[in-house]
């Protein structure tokens, strides 16, 4: 997928699908949780994985359904990072065909449980990964 760095490769489960076999669509944001949680310790190796992020927004695009037993790409890239956001991108793919697309922004929480900015040293792990350095 052009532009992206990280994949995560998943199979449908039969759990994940409805009586006609295709993904139930709240699976999609599980599969998005997934991804990005992949994404940021094994790429970025973020300690202890998923740091002190909420979601605060999604916005999806559903292209075709996924299938029970589907091998599924989750492509996932951060293409900005303000002062206590992060935005997410998402393409899951089937056999390089696009299935679904989706923007996430993540809000970084410090303590208290208020927003806080993006630590400094995680902006730059994420920018030198994304640029390629």
């Amino acid at each position: 997928m052009d532009n992206y760095r990280y994949h995560h490769e998943l199979r449908v489960r039969f759990s994940e699908v409805d009586g006609q076999r295709i993904v139930f669509n709240a699976n999609y944001l599980s599969y998005l949780d997934l991804a990005y949680s992949e994404y940021l310790r094994r790429e970025l190796r973020v300690s202890g994985g998923m740091p002190s992020t909420v979601l605060a927004k999604s916005t999806i695009q559903f292209r075709q359904s996924a299938t029970f037993d589907d091998v599924l790409k989750i492509w996932v890239r951060t293409v900005r990072i303000g002062t206590s956001s992060m935005t997410v991108e998402f393409t899951i793919t089937r056999d390089g065909e696009v299935l679904f697309e989706a923007e996430n922004i993540y809000v970084y929480i410090g303590e208290g449980g208020k927003p806080a900015p993006v630590p400094e040293a995680w902006r730059q792990t994420i920018e030198a990964y994304e640029q390629g350095r």
